[in-house]
């Protein structure tokens, strides 16, 4: 049979698209406002540092993501979970944690560059290394289970491209953060891109999907 709260669940996954085109506003939208900033040399994190300019008016703009990211989250879990396998259902918990942990970011900022490391800096730091390994994990969990329904296996095989993806581009961001190379917001920007990217279209698949979700 159908599920009841499918009409519901489905309408609401289209909250990832929108997720994902807000979190491309406050990229655009902060370089924009901030003369001087630079999307090739500087990372996104500064936008919404400690002393940035637009701060307040960023931070609006990504708690807004963040809320609709974990909306999205959830109604996908929902909607999926019992025509899904295990291992989807764990990388869509993966996804979920990894969104509630970016939640934090709004508590603890980035240190503007050149200032003294603060507890919320550092915190900001460990935020960072937590969320690394969920974001990598989620769409390649996600991708090798519903590679075994036929429905969704185009997006199976473009989920595991985009891990893949995450993981090369995430390193080399990790390793020019490491030792002060130029073009690291270059290479942070195709990996958080990438996860933007994968977001919307996750969303956008669910939302218009016609299977039936079986109830057991």
């Amino acid at each position: 049979m159908m599920n009841p709260n499918r009409s519901i669940v489905g309408k609401l996954t289209l909250l990832g698209a929108f997720g994902a085109l807000l979190y491309a506003l406050h990229v655009v939208l902060g370089g924009i406002l901030w003369k001087g900033y630079n999307h090739i040399m500087q990372p996104i994190s500064d936008l919404t540092a400690t002393g940035a300019p637009d701060r307040v008016l960023l931070s609006r703009i990504t708690l807004a993501y963040a809320l609709c990211s974990i909306t999205f989250a959830v109604c996908a879990y929902i909607y999926l979970r019992r025509s899904v396998p295990k291992v989807t259902r764990a990388g869509m918990i993966t996804f979920f944690a990894m969104q509630l942990v970016s939640l934090s970011y709004g508590w603890f900022p980035q240190d503007m560059p050149g200032s003294a490391m603060t507890f919320a800096g550092t915190m900001h730091l460990v935020v960072t290394g937590l969320i690394v390994p969920l974001t990598i994990c989620s769409p390649l969990l996600i991708g090798l289970g519903m590679r075994k329904l036929p429905r969704f296996r185009r997006f199976a095989i473009y989920s595991i491209i985009t891990s893949i993806i995450l993981f090369f581009a995430g390193g080399t961001t990790a390793m020019l953060f490491a030792n002060k190379l130029p073009y690291f917001g270059l290479f942070e920007r195709i990996n958080i891109g990438s996860l933007q990217i994968w977001m919307l279209v996750f969303s956008l698949t669910l939302f218009l999907d016609k299977g039936e979700v079986k109830i057991q």
